[in-house]
């Protein structure tokens, strides 16, 4: 590559200006020597303009290409930054605490309990006992929209509080179950326990119920570990101790089983079966366990599209995970329309009002909004990074009374028990590792074969184009503004005619140039 000291005036262009001038020189120059595939022939001197313009148009569309690849390695780059890898299909299972099991009556109050209750009560003129236990259905007016309430019903029950000074909750205090009057017998570890030791009374979507090894609010978490394999898990005999229970007036011969994961609010977001009485239910959970990277911790929250659980402040729920999410923004819709929230999401951390009988229609009327089936009322509740799912496989078998077992757990059972296995069916679990897809080393690196493959560039060949287009550039133009210089300096050379020319009146001035 060769660049003049000095243009004659042959290479100067007096038509365009000098920058134009200089900028043409560069190209041309640039396209000589450059390592960019097919630039040369675009100024062979040996072809023609049409050939020149083939090779410019062949080189403009593979560099479109180019730039249309690399923008799509780009864009998936940025929105999808990140991958599943399975880290383990065989972690130990006792690095995990036990799933948070929860059993919850099928029937939401201890018929029993509230005829004693409610004897103690003074009711409305010109009703009674029996009336206000039929009106008793009227509570799920709080959970759910399948049946209209009327103000008769609303107003009737909400007198009963009137009355005896009381308020929604310690009413539902003295007809709810205790965790005795459902729960016979357990075993947990391959030991029998007192239920009242693993079990708590917690609160739940469906009511109040009993829960083992859940972090919630009021209750005293636990923390026992898991063990793989049924002889280590946790067995339960359910029963109720209710003489009043019918279960044919009650549609409900059983009990709910809900597995969430620890600081999961149990609700129907959690895996949720039906136990039914008279049978030997087993319940084989298979956990699996999602956790991040470093790299993908350091990324923002739009860049790796979920957050960790102490990221993401919510109003109604201390911890988040992404079912509490959910049911925070049903309790901010319930505030909203009706002004109040349930019982069962009371945990004394707002001020808000609790829900009362005369608020269900409410409720009832606008349960579409609060259960967010409506775009307008659904709330931005990201995925959570770090998770802990679980499989729930049911085998269940009719219950055999006369069977001789040497389990002193099986002793004493009735007709109309459940029994209930619960336990992690191996001793090894799958760890699923969320890592980066790509970093910025394998952005640049897709990027360059982009370019590379379409125009043969590289990181020199930038460099290349930085170098002529600012170094070169810059002599070119102060050449060009030198040679014009001097062509204006030198000027053409003319001569006058002689004084004592006897022609010198009636002739015309004569120019004589000379070449330089």
């Amino acid at each position: 590559m060769g660049h003049e000291e000095e243009l004659s005036p042959e290479q100067v262009d007096l038509k365009v200006s000098p920058l134009m001038g200089s900028l043409k020189r560069t190209w041309n120059d640039f396209c000589a020597t450059s390592s960019i595939h097919g630039l040369r022939y675009t100024r062979d001197e040996d072809t023609n303009r049409i050939v020149h313009f083939v090779w410019l148009l062949i080189s403009l569309v593979m560099f479109i290409c180019a730039v249309v690849m690399a923008r799509t390695f780009y864009i998936d780059f940025r929105s999808n930054p990140t991958r599943m890898n399975v880290e383990s299909d065989s972690t130990p299972v006792n690095t995990l605490y036990f799933p948070p099991v929860t059993i919850c009556p099928d029937v939401l109050f201890n018929m029993q309990k509230s005829e004693a209750f409610l004897q103690t009560l003074q009711l409305p003129q010109g009703t009674n006992q029996s009336v206000i236990l039929r009106k008793l259905h009227i509570f799920y007016g709080f959970m759910l929209d399948d049946e209209k309430y009327s103000e008769q019903d609303t107003s009737l029950m909400e007198s009963v509080l009137s009355l005896n000074n009381l308020t929604l909750q310690q009413l539902v205090e003295h007809l709810r179950w205790n965790c005795d009057e459902i729960l016979y017998r357990c075993r947990f570890n391959g030991q029998i326990r007192d239920c009242l030791e693993l079990f708590q009374l917690s609160k739940t979507f469906f009511g109040h119920c009993c829960s083992f090894n859940l972090r919630q609010t009021g209750l005293n978490f636990t923390a026992e570990r898991a063990v793989g394999g049924l002889k280590y898990g946790l067995s339960v005999i359910l029963r109720y101790k209710d003489d009043s229970y019918d279960p044919v007036q009650s549609y409900s011969f059983g009990v709910k089983l809900l597995i969430q994961e620890s600081d999961a609010f149990p609700s129907a977001h959690s895996s949720s079966k039906f136990i039914a009485f008279n049978s030997e239910v087993f319940a084989a959970i298979r956990p699996q366990e999602t956790f991040c990277s470093p790299a993908v911790k350091a990324l923002s929250i739009e860049d790796r599209n979920c957050v960790f659980r102490n990221e993401f402040k919510m109003r109604y729920f201390k911890n988040y995970v992404y079912p509490n999410c959910e049911l925070n923004c049903r309790v901010t819709n319930m505030v909203k329309f009706c002004n109040c929230h349930t019982y069962f999401f009371d945990f004394n951390r707002t001020t808000d009002r609790i829900c009362t009988f005369k608020d269900i229609p409410c409720l009832v009327d606008n349960f579409a909004n609060i259960i967010t089936r409506k775009r307008s009322t659904q709330c931005y509740c990201p995925l959570t990074c770090e998770h802990l799912d679980y499989d729930v496989q049911i085998s269940d078998f009719p219950l055999k009374l006369n069977m001789p077992v040497a389990d002193q757990f099986y002793s004493g059972i009735n007709k109309n028990d459940g029994i209930l296995h619960v336990f992690i069916n191996s001793f090894g679990y799958r760890r699923l590792r969320h890592d980066l897809l790509s970093n910025m080393v394998t952005l640049v690196s897709n990027l360059g074969s982009a370019f590379s493959l379409f125009v043969g560039m590289s990181m020199l060949s930038v460099v290349e184009i930085i170098y002529y287009f600012s170094v070169i550039l810059r002599k070119n133009y102060v050449l060009e503004c030198e040679a014009r210089k001097k062509m204006l300096q030198k000027g053409p050379k003319f001569a006058w005619p002689k004084a004592n020319d006897s022609h010198s009146k009636h002739q015309k001035s004569v120019f004589i140039i000379h070449k330089s």
